[in-house]
């Protein structure tokens, strides 16, 4: 890399941090606990705060209340990992198919630059994380 593309680089760094707003990439995590014995799940409050939701910016260093509520297209149902009983959550998926990824703990639904995600918890409930992507906001 010779000297002038090393400016160009400090420069785009040097002004992506110093603009005046935040950033944009997002993403924004509900949690939802077992209600009763047929698996429907309620939205439970962030244990930070008394907000629905919480949303995380900058790579995870940015943490904050989201008081925004996103509109569930579906309800799904799982069956959870640790608990191997079936919970229902609400779920928002933008139009189009997604690639479905599963791993041993969670779901993943992959539009390409935008992910849900329903991650399973050891307690029984069910935390989905959505996912922006890089320069995208809520």
């Amino acid at each position: 890399m010779n000297r002038l593309d090393r400016v160009l680089v400090l420069a785009a760094v040097v002004l992506l941090l110093a603009s005046p707003g935040r950033a944009a990439a997002a993403q924004v995590r509900f949690r939802y606990t077992p209600t009763d014995l047929c698996g429907n799940a309620a939205l439970k409050p962030s244990s930070r705060c008394a907000s629905p939701g919480e949303r995380t910016a900058w790579f995870g260093l940015v943490r904050e209340p989201y008081g925004g509520e996103v509109r569930a297209t579906h309800l799904v149902t799982f069956r959870h990992s640790y608990t191997g009983q079936s919970v229902t959550v609400p779920l928002a998926f933008p139009p189009g198919t997604p690639r479905i990824e599963y791993r041993y703990n969670r779901a993943i639904f992959n539009y390409g630059s935008y992910t849900v995600e329903a991650r399973f918890l050891p307690d029984g409930s069910v935390e989905t994380i959505y996912n922006t992507g890089l320069f995208r906001s809520f």
